[in-house]
């Protein structure tokens, strides 16, 4: 339940390293351990958090030697948490309001015992909806116009374009149709790491060629499992023609979670959530 403390699903292994590591070991520790966030730590305190995110902007987009710039020059700082007896729901709220993907979570003593993540909540959601008989398609929550680029596009130039708009992914198209996906996940695990100039690699060599598509009329929580089985955080959803009707992202959970056979704690707390999804603030997912 929403109502649960997240000392419930909170991940006691959280990786960490130090502030003087370089941003090649942290990248390449990241890769090795398949996760999309370190946790920066000082005299076994948390000094920030690198992510996938910060690969993005302010690695991949700077001049910078990576194999002797240190983490703290890129990480981000400070590091947000909340305490263990906080609910889930609260959680949640805290993630969206401030466009969070990970908080820490720490004990009585402020020291950190975990970590929370928007993935552990996509777990949850899942989980609760399987028995709920939601009419609702995907195709209703579906979010906005879908950013793309052709297959010949290098690599620098789509990054510019992710930072500059601020989005987490783009669909990459060629020959008239959809041939790939690039996500923030692509630019840790196939290009952070190389030492070719990406401003002459086209984006189709380090895409995800042939992505899932999910069609409109796929049941929310249908989709939603399948990001989960696969690890996606995005996932293209396609129109009635062959054109893409939008893309379905980890923010979406928080529309569809609204569903959910809640309490009226958590009612009242998704009413918050809800009327801040509706003001005139955007948020895009990374």
């Amino acid at each position: 339940m929403l109502t649960n403390k997240v000392s419930e699903i909170m991940t006691t292994a959280v990786i960490t390293a130090e502030p003087s590591s370089t941003i090649r070991e942290v990248t390449q520790l990241m890769v090795d351990r398949r996760v999309g966030r370190v946790v920066i730590t000082e005299k076994d305190a948390p000094a920030g958090i690198f992510t996938e995110t910060d690969v993005l902007r302010r690695v991949m987009n700077r001049v910078l030697d990576v194999h002797k710039t240190p983490i703290r020059r890129v990480m981000t700082t400070p590091v947000q948490g909340v305490p263990q007896g906080t609910s889930i729901v609260e959680v949640l709220g805290r993630m969206y309001q401030g466009r969070y993907r990970h908080l820490l979570v720490f004990g009585d003593d402020r020291r950190m015992v975990g970590l929370v993540s928007m993935r552990r909540i996509l777990n949850l959601v899942v989980e609760l909806g399987t028995n709920l008989r939601d009419s609702r398609t995907v195709g209703e929550v579906v979010s906005g116009a879908v950013p793309t680029v052709a297959a010949a596009v290098p690599v620098t130039q789509v990054i510019d374009k992710m930072v500059r708009e601020q989005i987490g992914c783009v669909m990459v198209s060629g020959g008239g149709k959809t041939a790939g996906i690039f996500t923030e996940r692509d630019v840790l695990t196939r290009i952070a790491l190389e030492d070719r100039d990406m401003g002459q690699v086209p984006v189709s060599e380090v895409m995800t060629a042939d992505p899932l598509v999910a069609t409109g009329s796929t049941p929310v929580q249908d989709v939603l499992a399948t990001m989960r089985e696969n690890g996606f955080r995005h996932m293209p959803v396609a129109g009635d023609g062959e054109e893409l009707a939008g893309i379905v992202s980890v923010a979406d959970v928080l529309q569809y979670a609204k569903a959910l056979d809640i309490d009226d704690v958590v009612r009242k707390a998704w009413k918050e959530i809800e009327e801040f999804w509706e003001s005139d603030e955007n948020y895009t997912p990374g």
